[in-house]
């Protein structure tokens, strides 16, 4: 870990003595650089969103290139109890009953390609990666808490979970930051404890003619395995065990599970630095952007004045009692955290890039242990490939380093250079360390692949824009392997409000991932040569603003999809699949009632293969309000549901999800009741969850085959983000 600091904070001195300084005051039109008075002819747009203004601006990178999207923020003031939820992070996604714990989305679509390191499949939503890596560009120092504590039922059944984000900016150019999370998790049933640990520090530098992004993160996630009920009767059935009345959810705890005192330990670290150095010129102002950028710099002025105006008339007198503000010496935060409070700049010129050279360096390493103390253990398994006399102690390791550079023809630096261009080259250099038969000694396995890939893309205009990439190796162990992905979309005003219509599609032809191919255990040993997969897939977006309507569709051809088949090991289904999916997300909103809907359709052609469930659908009701100006309250109700299928097992000695055909899981809706309040700028929660497990019989709150939900547990939550 020392070392990766080292080589974090160095790359940030190097780096920087390599920027190109100037004298005069232009800026680059770029995502999110522009200050307010800049003209709209000069801003660059990303899915129709202008140049964010606010004091914290958060944004991500796209792969391998580093080219900058706005990202939302987690600040909203609606469903803040939901985002706590893993339930709250997709439309129906199964897992382990915890925070934390391993998890996979229901809707095909959502699921990543197989990692190399595919026991970090399951951890998709706490794993950063530089794609979902979070950036910021602030005004101010900008801190975000987030704390769930557990007040209230039995402690052993508790969970606790602290996160948080700190960044601030020096001076115009530089941002620097670290955010973290630490959760942990007692569970609601034997030996279903989970610890995630995670951090990461970034900086970026942000000028015309130079741009940097590098973090340095590390995990280090611990979950207790209990391979799940031995008798799910215990949750459906509760009566049969407890002299004809219905099982106390205390007693959760002493349910028998498959087994106790077993643990999967998951670490990881990362080294990441994209930059890019920027080749252009400075174009002056004409009179008519000079015009506009003058006119909005007063209308921002206006803006600021009014802001002050009402702040000052509505903040209570020093003798008041319901502020505390003027007793304390606490900075004021009543303003909305997305104002730009700086002074504006007058500008005269603006920077044009031509051409940029790109340069991304990644370095991984990952570790795995399985564990168990538990006797007996060896009893649930077929198979035993080390000594039966040792205890169970599974142990891989493996490190991945990255490289691309390309060179970028830069969009709209001429009127006739209606798009851009980039061509890039891409290597990886891969090692992995495998158990052998003794589990004493190891063998290494090195890969080497060399990629050659190009993008096309128009981001600027709503008429028409596009992105296309394309990838091939051209060398190496994954010789063969290629990508093509893109979208098309056209954007249009629609009844005062945008609409968009969008195309997307990709061709891939994948190389398996590495344990795919190899993996050595006590109780699973493959070597398999399995044949690339080839996926094609088309669909298509439309978002009505005006009636809040989202539609989507899409199918998609798999030939040689890989799974994990009913005795946990991976096979290759050699025919063709097909997955056809359509989605809409219908919102309502008349005064103070909201209502929020999302419905997706999916249909696999071969369902032994690769199970979904046919119906997929969540449901928000709620009242929003605010009382005495100043205290936002929301009091609703949401519901997820799907239709039942043979939901897969998850097996703790692979980590995977794997079929089976002995029971379905669904059609049951899982009900939370809530009530989030926002307070300037903090916001709070409490909610009921699962309040089906209470009253719906039988009690079939089942998320994976022999794992059951949590029962209903009452759960609270603050955040509190300012600017300071």
């Amino acid at each position: 870990m020392r070392r990766g600091l080292s080589i974090f904070f160095f790359s940030i001195f190097f780096s920087g003595m390599l920027i190109a300084q100037t004298g005069k005051k232009g800026l680059t039109p770029k995502l999110n650089t522009a200050p307010e008075n800049l003209p709209d002819s000069l801003l660059y747009q990303t899915d129709s969103s202008k140049v964010s203004t606010n004091r914290t601006t958060a944004y991500r990178l796209t792969d391998k290139l580093g080219e900058r999207y706005i990202a939302p923020m987690d600040t909203q003031r609606l469903n803040f109890s939901n985002s706590t939820l893993i339930e709250g992070r997709g439309l129906a996604i199964s897992y382990l009953a915890n925070i934390g714990s391993p998890a996979q989305s229901r809707i095909f679509s959502e699921r990543e390609d197989d990692n190399d390191i595919i026991f970090a499949n399951g951890y998709q939503y706490y794993i950063t990666t530089p794609t979902n890596a979070l950036f910021y560009d602030v005004k101010e120092p900008y801190t975000k808490l987030t704390y769930l504590p557990s007040l209230f039922g039995n402690k052993q059944t508790s969970e606790e979970m602290f996160n948080g984000v700190m960044t601030t900016n020096i001076g115009k150019k530089i941002n620097l930051g670290a955010d973290f999370d630490y959760t942990y998790v007692r569970g609601s049933y034997a030996s279903n404890s989970n610890k995630l640990l995670y951090y990461r520090i970034f900086e970026s530098y942000l000028s015309d003619r130079y741009e940097r992004h590098s973090y340095f993160r590390n995990y280090n996630y611990l979950n207790a395995e209990n391979g799940g009920l031995t008798n799910d009767r215990y949750i459906t059935h509760p009566d049969d065990f407890n002299e004809g009345s219905r099982q106390p959810i205390d007693d959760s705890k002493s349910f028998p599970t498959r087994y106790t005192d077993t643990w999967n330990r998951l670490k990881g670290k990362q080294f990441f630095l994209t930059h890019r150095y920027n080749l252009g010129f400075y174009r002056e102002l004409t009179a008519q952007e000079k015009k506009e950028a003058d006119k909005k710099k007063e209308e921002t002025k206006k803006k600021k004045e009014k802001q002050l105006q009402d702040t000052a008339a509505n903040r209570p007198s020093d003798k008041g009692t319901d502020n505390n503000t003027q007793q304390t010496g606490l900075p004021d935060m009543s303003g909305d955290p997305g104002e730009n409070t700086e002074e504006e700049e007058d500008i005269d010129a603006v920077f044009v890039p031509v051409s940029s050279i790109i340069n991304t360096f990644e370095y991984e390493g990952n570790s795995r242990r399985f564990i168990s103390n538990s006797n007996g253990i060896d009893t649930c398994y077929e198979h035993i490939y080390t000594p039966i006399d040792s205890a169970v102690n599974d142990y891989t390791e493996s490190w991945n380093l990255k490289g691309t550079l390309g060179l970028s023809l830069r969009e709209g630096f001429q009127d006739w250079a209606k798009f851009g261009l980039t061509a890039y080259v891409h290597l990886e250099k891969r090692r992995f360390t495998l158990p052998e038969d003794s589990a004493r000694s190891t063998t290494k396995y090195d890969e080497f692949s060399t990629y050659l890939g190009a993008e096309l893309s128009k981001q600027q205009g709503q008429l028409l824009t596009y992105n296309a990439r394309g990838e091939f190796c051209l060398v190496g162990s994954d010789i063969g392997e290629f990508r093509v992905e893109g979208d098309l979309k056209t954007q249009f005003r629609l009844m005062g409000k945008d609409a968009s219509i969008k195309a997307t599609g990709y061709i891939k032809n994948l190389t398996p991932a590495f344990y795919m191919r190899h993996h050595h255990s006590r109780y699973f040993w493959w070597d398999n040569s399995f044949k690339n997969t080839q996926r094609v897939y088309a669909g298509g977006e439309i978002d009505i603003q005006q009636t809040q309507t989202k539609m989507s569709a899409g199918v998609e051809s798999i030939q040689n999809f890989i799974y994990f088949g009913k005795t946990g090991t991976p096979e290759q289904y050699g025919s063709n699949i097909q997955v056809i999916s359509a989605r809409i997300k219908q919102d309502f909103r008349y005064k103070a009632f909201g209502w929020e809907n999302e419905v997706a359709y999916q249909l696999s052609s071969e369902k032994s293969v690769l199970p979904l469930p046919q119906i997929s659908a969540y449901t928000n009701i709620y009242i929003d309000f605010t009382y005495a100006k100043v205290l936002n309250i929301q009091l609703g109700a949401d519901a997820h549901y799907y239709t039942s299928y043979y939901a897969p097992y998850y097996e703790p000695a692979t980590q995977q999800f794997q079929t089976q055909d002995e029971k379905k899981i669904g059609n049951y809706p899982i009900i939370n009741a809530y009530a989030n309040i926002k307070l300037k700028q903090a916001r709070f929660f409490v909610s009921a969850y699962n309040l089906g497990s209470l009253f719906i019989l039988p009690p079939d709150y089942f998320s994976l085959y022999h794992y059951p939900l949590n029962p209903m547990k009452i759960k609270l939550g603050i955040s509190v983000y300012f600017n300071n």
